[in-house]
């Protein structure tokens, strides 16, 4: 019996350990929304919140994953249709078991810069009954995620959470492919972005699977007084994650695909201040083989334009 007692502690202490590499965030994880005035330069803020609930097929192993993410994060020209978007962000992510015990770690995350060509502009009036005004621009583009944020993941240390995305940082430089649509008419929009990011394997043998991500949203603005503007906003946000390869072994219990529903508004003052949230609803999901679900998400940003 006790042989038994014994054995079966064992099996459950290792479970904690290695059946643990089930997580739907994905380090590295970052969002671009819709953004201030494209033809403008800004710095800001923005805290993210996301939440998860991990191993639902298990009483044993049933856990709930916190990511809150403060990002410095800012968009720069250095040259005419040219921009530049760099993104700075700090985490504290904790995860917390069925016995409410806690474990965290808390620093600076992967740094990431892009920049995109603006290939196409258009502003073309249409005179008939009804004058309207159409305003198109796509944007092109890439970037590099730059591995400045800890990957220290133990799977043999009791004390770390056993999931590689917990991790700060990846551990790997990777690298981004982006694309921008917008369209105006009047005081209604639409935005559409795509990206599409293309994971290296880091020093332990790990490779977080690629992710394709795409923000579609339609939007209203009205401008209230000289120096105070609204706009609400509303979409779909979508996005695909590839299986995780560690060691030439492809880890099921990762990657999936999550259908969410945005829900925002932006307020516009002084002409240069920009503040406003956004909350993504998810409506379909199909995480890690089904093993942990992605409850709301938020996001809430203070931006300058200059």
């Amino acid at each position: 019996m006790k042989i038994l007692s014994s054995c079966l502690i064992f099996v459950l202490f290792y479970a904690q350990l290695k059946a643990c590499e089930i997580c739907g965030c994905g380090v590295g994880n970052y969002y671009l929304g819709l953004m201030p005035q494209f033809n403008k330069n800004f710095v800001g803020l923005r805290y993210r919140s996301l939440r998860f609930e991990s191993h639902l097929n298990s009483r044993i192993l049933r856990t709930r994953e916190y990511f809150h993410t403060t990002e410095l994060w800012g968009r720069f020209y250095p040259v005419s249709k040219l921009q530049v978007l760099t993104f700075l962000p700090y985490s504290f992510n904790y995860q917390t078991d069925i016995n409410n015990k806690q474990k965290n770690l808390q620093g600076f995350n992967d740094i990431m810069f892009l920049s995109s060509y603006n290939i196409f502009q258009s502003q073309r009036m249409y005179q008939d009954t009804i004058p309207r005004q159409w305003k198109h621009s796509i944007w092109l583009g890439g970037g590099l995620k730059v591995p400045t944020g800890r990957y220290n993941f133990n799977d043999n240390d009791a004390n770390q959470v056993a999931n590689p995305n917990f991790q700060l940082g990846s551990g790997s430089f990777d690298f981004v492919l982006t694309a921008f649509y917008n369209l105006r008419y009047k005081k209604f929009g639409f935005n559409q972005d795509i990206a599409y990011k293309i994971n290296t394997k880091n020093a332990h043998n790990y490779r977080f699977g690629n992710r394709l991500s795409s923000n579609s949203n339609v939007f209203y603005v009205q401008q209230f007084k000289k120096n105070f503007a609204l706009m609400p906003y509303t979409g779909i946000y979508y996005e695909f994650s590839a299986k995780d390869i560690r060691e030439n072994r492809t880890i099921m219990e990762t990657g999936g695909n999550l259908l969410a529903g945005n829900l925002g508004l932006d307020v516009y003052t002084f002409k240069k201040i920009t503040t406003g949230f956004n909350m993504q609803i998810p409506l379909q999901q199909k995480l890690g083989n089904g093993e942990f679900r992605s409850e709301n998400r938020w996001n809430v940003h203070f931006s300058v334009l200059f």
